[in-house]
């Protein structure tokens, strides 16, 4: 299994934690990473980490990326960034295929059962879908996206590049929002699309409350299918005097603080202590900011009872409308 994902310096811990995740369950893979900045690839290049290819994106001299970062922000630019470098990736080391992931994923079972899925559905693309009503942002998720070396495969991979080339921003503007609501043009433009039907694939914030788990599996309508991985959206990792942080922006009860956020916890301070030269003598796990998190709570125990899902709705196409500062602006 080829797969391959982007981070920065920053994010580090987070991307060693994802490679972790997988090698527990396979080592049948080579995940292609792309590091962000330069001192990302000297940390992973110390790692001396196995299945592995580091390139850094200072090497690749492009200018419609240079063009594209000179008006995004830091987050917009990494989104532009996901699928170029699946292409690249994909054609420089003439892959037969190749699974883009975010870098903020746990995986708890092999990633060889989604591959089974797309091979028996001959997908030339793969797409995970939120798993959830909300689909302001987007009926796919930008967290695990297939594609094949295939005449579908490629064709529909490089019109998402040349699109999030020419348009990729934090905010909701005619049809499009960031890199991921043009996943939703994939079907109506090229064959073999295929939206992945395991519900273990791409648990997270917005879908967790739907689902009971149960001995490793996760099941809805009737149907179980095996936990594949979480996604760590909205969760701020970082250590401060050997104490690891776990801040998180989403309501927890004790079911998914005890299956995913404390397994991450773990993977976390095991990263920070074996590969980051950062010791680890405690673990807090807490809320970004205590207001919002009481808000949180209060709507997930309110939706039990009220369809209250419009009020973040509305909030969030209000919040969306505007831009984020350019790149340029950004801390570095």
């Amino acid at each position: 299994m080829n797969f391959c994902t982007l981070f920065d310096s920053n994010y580090v811990s987070k991307g060693i934690a994802l490679y972790l995740s997988i090698i527990r369950q396979t080592n049948q893979f080579v995940l292609y990473v792309m590091a962000m900045d330069r001192k990302c690839q000297e940390i992973l290049n110390i790692c001396g980490l196995s299945n592995i290819v580091v390139e850094c994106i200072d090497d690749i001299n492009s200018e419609e990326l240079s063009k594209a970062k000179s008006d995004r922000s830091r987050a917009e630019f990494c989104w532009t960034c996901g699928s170029f470098i699946t292409d690249h990736f994909l054609h420089q080391y003439q892959l037969a295929d190749i699974v883009y992931l975010d870098s903020d994923l746990m995986f708890f079972e092999s990633p060889a059962v989604i591959s089974e899925e797309l091979k028996q559905k001959q997908a030339s693309v793969g797409l995970t879908p939120h798993f959830t009503s909300n689909i302001l942002f987007g009926k796919y998720c930008v967290q695990y996206v297939y594609f094949k070396n295939d005449s579908d495969g490629l064709s529909c991979l490089r019109w998402w590049r040349d699109e999030c080339l020419k348009w990729c921003y934090s905010k909701l503007e005619d049809g499009k929002y960031g890199d991921q609501k043009y996943l939703e043009y994939f079907a109506n433009q090229f064959s073999h699309v295929h939206d992945i039907e395991n519900r273990g694939v791409g648990i997270a914030y917005w879908n967790m409350y739907n689902y009971n788990y149960s001995d490793g599996h996760v099941s809805y309508g009737g149907q179980s299918w095996p936990v594949v991985f979480f996604h760590y959206s909205g969760i701020n990792v970082f250590v401060n005097d050997g104490i690891l942080y776990i801040r998180h922006s989403m309501y927890l009860n004790d079911t998914i603080r005890k299956l995913f956020i404390e397994p991450y916890a773990e993977l976390q301070k095991y990263t920070f202590t074996n590969y980051l030269n950062t010791p680890i003598s405690k673990i807090v796990i807490s809320p970004l900011e205590a207001d919002k998190y009481q808000i949180k709570r209060m709507m997930y125990y309110l939706g039990k009872v009220f369809p209250v899902q419009w009020v973040e709705t509305l909030f969030m196409k209000l919040k969306y409308r505007q831009r984020k500062s350019p790149y340029s602006e950004r801390k570095q």
